[in-house]
Formats: C-alpha cells, structure tokens, sequence
C-alpha cells in the first residue's frame, strides 16, 4: 500500500522536521535552547558573506527569534563545545560526536 500525503500535509510534516512550528519564547533565550535547537538540526552552514547577519546565526532567529548572537559563538568556541567546524559540502557547524564519523567518511578513496 502507497501512501499518501496532500500538499498541505506534507509542508506541516517539513515544518515541524526543522522546529519551524513551535511557538517562540517569550523569555529570553538561553544557551540551552540555542543548543537543543542545534541538536535537532544537526548541521548549520557557515557563511560570513551574508546582507542581514552571518548565515549560521539566522536559524536560531526564526525558530527562536531575538537572542545574543553571543551564545552562538560561545557554543562553537568555548570548551566544551556544542558545535565544531566541518567541510560537510559546505563549511558548516556539526555536533562533535558526529566528527570522527565524518573524518572516516573524508579519508575514503575513491
């Protein structure tokens, strides 16, 4: 059996996969909830040629919607960091567990 989805139904499934339908918090946004936004993306592309703001800040803002920016930075580069820097087709934050996979995955040869 096939099954199937309307349109509608499809966008609010693609929505809700990438945390776009939760309500932003009233609060002030913390280091955790910039972090459990992270580990639900996974992966956030850097890119320092942007109009509006860094690229890699502007997911956190529309799911979570005004917060310092600084929490960002100190995630990917303090210790312990929540978020490395990867070549993963782009230059991108990933979640340091997912390194050494990645490293392996590097190394192949074709």
């Amino acid at each position: 059996m096939t099954a199937r989805l309307t349109l509608s139904q499809a966008r609010r499934i693609a929505l809700a996969a990438q945390g776009l339908v939760k309500e932003r918090p009233t609060r002030p946004v913390t280091a955790r909830q910039v972090g459990r936004t992270f580990a639900r993306l996974q992966l956030v592309q850097i890119d320092s040629v942007n109009v509006l703001a860094r690229a890699h800040y502007l997911p956190f803002f529309s799911r979570l919607g005004p917060y310092d920016a600084g929490i960002v930075d100190r995630l990917s580069g303090r210790a312990p960091r929540r978020m490395v820097e990867y070549w993963a087709h782009e230059a991108s934050y990933v979640r340091p567990e997912h390194f050494p996979d990645l490293r392996v995955w590097q190394r192949r040869k074709w």
